[in-house]
């Protein structure tokens, strides 16, 4: 006869099997709108290149008041970090005064993350209950 004990992790673990089978699930559907949003920004960065379209750097979305802030190839920094090889070549390649090394690692590191692509980021403003203040809330893709 099982315990009480066994029968509270018997409905412990059929409920992590349901909520995990409810995860995959909806991490193929998020990994799937992934794909086709990504399919759509490249569609975006093709037309942007047009010279009809050279100025924009912004899309505005009236029906919801959000836009879309259009950043072009070569006028941003994709973000970077370190790993601890990278740090310590940097490091070992530095001859300059201490107080400069921080300088010389970030403009290194800089010039080899100029993007080359475009980058949309959509900007939602979000009321959040403080007297009609409104944050902004925004969902960045790199295409």
């Amino acid at each position: 006869m099982a315990t009480l004990d066994q029968r509270d992790l018997v409905k412990c673990v059929r409920k992590f099997r349901t909520l995990d089978d409810e995860l995959k699930t909806a991490n193929g559907r998020v990994s799937k709108l992934r794909e086709d949003k990504k399919f759509v920004e490249s569609e975006m960065s093709d037309i942007l290149k047009r010279s009809a379209f050279q100025g924009i750097s912004k899309l505005e979305i009236q029906d919801d008041g959000s836009f879309i802030k259009v950043q072009r190839p070569e006028t941003w920094n994709k973000p970077w970090s370190l790993s601890q090889k990278e740090l310590k070549d940097l490091i070992g390649s530095y001859s300059g005064p201490m107080d400069g090394l921080f300088k010389y690692i970030v403009d290194r590191k800089k010039k080899e993350m100029v993007s080359k692509e475009f980058s949309f980021k959509r900007i939602v403003a979000v009321d959040d209950n403080n007297d009609d203040a409104h944050s902004e809330v925004g969902s960045s893709r790199h295409a």
